[in-house]
């Protein structure tokens, strides 16, 4: 019986010892994550920065803690005033809880935390914006990162205070529905849940933050990263960086603060993340330069299209150790320690789930971004993008050092954006409110066998038609449009190019080329090529190609209703093709050859192996003879023939065929539509040789994607 008592006695003891051990670890952890967030919150800015800002707030501040340069009152929408009340308050706690600034553990510094604390709290009415962000997600990270942060001050915050602070933490949006179950606003959401939860150890709270994030690192139908490696935000709209980038910093986050504990994301889910990072992320930038049609309105801020290397440095430090080679490269080419060559491999990427292409070559990078039925126009909302109605009419981002467009947006002609054929429309109406309209048309779609591609669009938009197609093949893109009709009051312009005008630009009927010196002009023959800014243009036959070298200006304000008026006035560069009034069944062909440094350089450059074998409102096909390449549009079922060979497909689609060093061929096909089921067949004919081909359509999120068969006679 004794023995018995002392094996209870011994389990209760253990029992209760455990039990201590798994509060004092989940004590430990909370402590760990308010250090990590602690130590990010002081990671910016410098020292000397942050003693000027501090010293700035601390003698301007009030008596009852409040600035008199804040309107309290403001509900605006953007540029909410008293979100700037919070960051000073932040700013404070920063420098007294830094042991390097001179206001460290300052105590009128303290006082002066504790006089803008009392006052935010006291607000009656409390501060209150239009948009739902300020108070969701601004407020109160600042609020999570300042208390986390005087945790670690000399003298910590009266709980009273802190208790009311933390109230402000819970006026947020639900995370059940939109907007706060979607994308980065989760992720922004859950990062002041989780500071929070180590605030006041709550275990459930935390749990719950992580698992509603780590539940977004998949592949979504919905926003999120799609299966192509590509990012929605709003709906099925392509938005890479701006919310796509937004998204990865809350991920980093929070893979920071709660890495080792029980609640880290799966080795699974980061490989994931990085996985996005490298086959998405990183595809959109040229340099230090974002491609501006994965930054939605924010193409209409300042500098939005320059990024920096600190997310990626970020990423990089908490990614699998095999994808730090990809990440130190593109660091290497943003802080151009390296030229924007660095690293790059030949590489083509069409997203089906996006409407958007992408072509890398060491030399340069391209992209086309369309919306179909099945995505949406790049938005407007907020009073930003107000003149983006033609973003997603096939723009192009066509660059070498990838500046070709930084800031040009004020005095862009909006109505001409590279790539696209549209309505000459100078009096486009401002789009004031949120407007995040789809596309007209299923036909949109590419083919990638992974280096090169073909991108097509049957577009029917703006009482304006045309079919267009992009084939990418190596060095070249060769641009075909057909079927241009149009019922508009204005002119229909083809537009190959609107960039910033950067040193000489050259013409030429041949090879021989000389310096173009006015302002504008018009060429309906015999032009064959335009040289600028280390791009050449060719023109294979003679069309109505204007060409205008001349200042334009604008303002920030003219797409952005938050921005200044001031007249800004720059140098452009504008090639486009007039098509004219109301025209009917117009065509227009050219060819890209971007990474030209200097137009002697066109003497070398080779355009005889490229074939235009068709373009017409049926088929669109480009025949390379060096790379033996062909590339086809069928627009409906039908046979192509070329050089003595055919190919012929039982249902629209594109082509890429590709015949390899051993004579074999792969041939590559994806469904525009993503509408198509079950099996496509065609046949294949080559030097008197047939095979009969039958592509399985993929389904689901993989519909619209390429699918490929291997041929050998």
């Amino acid at each position: 019986m004794k023995a018995l008592s002392k094996i209870f006695v011994f389990l209760c003891l253990s029992f209760l010892f455990m039990q201590s051990q798994g509060y004092s670890q989940n004590g430990d952890e909370y402590d760990l994550i308010l250090e990590r967030v602690f130590e990010e919150y002081q990671s910016s800015p410098n020292t000397a920065t942050l003693n000027k800002e501090a010293k700035e707030w601390s003698e301007s501040i009030k008596e009852n803690g409040s600035w008199e340069d804040i309107n309290y009152k403001d509900q605006s929408g953007t540029g909410w005033k008293p979100d700037r009340h919070i960051k000073r308050i932040g700013t404070l706690t920063k420098a007294y809880t830094r042991k390097e600034s001179e206001l460290f553990g300052s105590e009128k510094v303290y006082n002066q935390i504790i006089s803008a604390a009392e006052y935010w709290i006291n607000l009656n009415p409390a501060p209150n914006s239009s948009n739902w962000w300020w108070i969701s997600i601004s407020v109160p990270q600042e609020i999570g990162k300042l208390l986390s942060a005087m945790r670690f001050g000399t003298k910590k915050l009266p709980q009273e205070l802190e208790n009311n602070l933390i109230k402000w933490m819970n006026m947020t949006v639900s995370t059940s529905k939109s907007p706060g179950k979607d994308g980065s606003n989760l992720t922004d959401i859950a990062q002041h849940r989780i500071m929070q939860a180590a605030l006041t150890k709550n275990e459930n709270l935390l749990s719950e933050s992580v698992k509603m994030t780590s539940e977004s690192i998949r592949f979504s139908e919905k926003d999120g990263i799609q299966r192509d490696y590509s990012f929605h935000a709003h709906g099925p709209e392509l938005y890479m960086h701006g919310y796509g980038m937004e998204y990865l910093s809350g991920i980093r986050n929070i893979e920071v603060y709660v890495k080792g504990t029980r609640f880290s994301y799966t080795p699974e889910q980061m490989e994931l993340i990085s996985d996005f990072v490298k086959k998405g992320y990183l595809q959109v930038i040229r340099g230090k330069y974002i491609d501006y049609s994965v930054i939605g309105r924010g193409i209409s801020r300042n500098n939005a299209t320059r990024t920096n290397s600190n997310l990626v440095k970020q990423l990089r430090d908490v990614v699998p150790d095999e994808s730090t080679k990809t990440y130190g490269d593109a660091i290497k080419r943003i802080q151009e320690d390296e030229s924007t060559s660095f690293g790059v491999e030949p590489s083509h990427t069409h997203y089906w789930r996006s409407d958007y292409t992408v072509h890398h070559r060491p030399e340069f990078m391209v992209s086309v971004n369309i919306a179909s039925n099945r995505t949406i126009r790049t938005e407007s909302g907020n009073g930003e993008n107000l003149n983006g109605q033609f973003l997603t009419e096939g723009a192009m981002y066509i660059a070498v050092d990838g500046n070709e467009y930084f800031n040009i947006f004020p005095v862009w002609k909006w109505y001409m954006i590279p790539g696209t054929t549209t309505p000459a429309n100078q009096k486009l109406k401002k789009r004031t409110n949120w407007v995040a309209e789809n596309g007209n048309v299923d036909f949109v779609g590419g083919v990638s066998d992974g280096i090169n591609g073909v991108t097509t669009y049957q577009m029917d938009a703006y009482k304006t038609k045309a079919k267009k197609a992009w084939f990418f093949f190596d060095d070249k893109v060769i641009c075909l449009g057909a079927g241009i009709s149009a019922d508009r009051p204005e002119p229909i312009y083809t537009t190959i190019n609107q960039s910033l005008k950067k040193g000489e630009v050259w013409t030429g009927e041949n090879t021989s080329l000389k310096e173009f010196t006015e302002k504008e002009a018009h060429f309906d023959k015999d032009l064959k090529w335009v040289w600028h800014d280390a791009i050449a243009y060719y023109f294979p036959s003679s069309q109505n190609i204007r060409l205008s070298a001349q200042t334009q200006s604008g303002s920030w304000k003219a797409i952005n209703s938050n921005s200044s008026d001031k007249k800004i006035e720059m140098n452009v560069f504008n090639l486009w093709i007039d098509h004219q009034l109301n025209p009917s069944n117009s065509q227009y062909s050219y060819i890209l050859l971007p990474g030209i440094e200097s137009p002697d350089g066109i003497s070398s450059a080779s355009v005889s192996s490229i074939e235009i074998v068709e373009n017409s409102s049926d088929i669109q096909a480009v025949w390379d003879n060096s790379n033996k390449l062909l590339g086809v549009v069928f627009y409906k079922k039908g046979k192509l023939e070329w050089n003595g060979n055919t190919i012929s497909m039982d249902q629209p689609g594109v082509v890429l065929a590709c015949q390899t060093d051993d004579g074999e061929w792969t041939i590559n096909y994806a469904d525009p539509t993503q509408k198509l089921s079950g099996n496509v067949k065609g046949e294949f004919k080559f030097n008197s040789n047939s095979k009969n081909l039958n592509f399985k359509l993929p389904t689901g999120n993989l519909a619209g994607s390429t699918i490929s068969e291997n041929v050998n006679f």
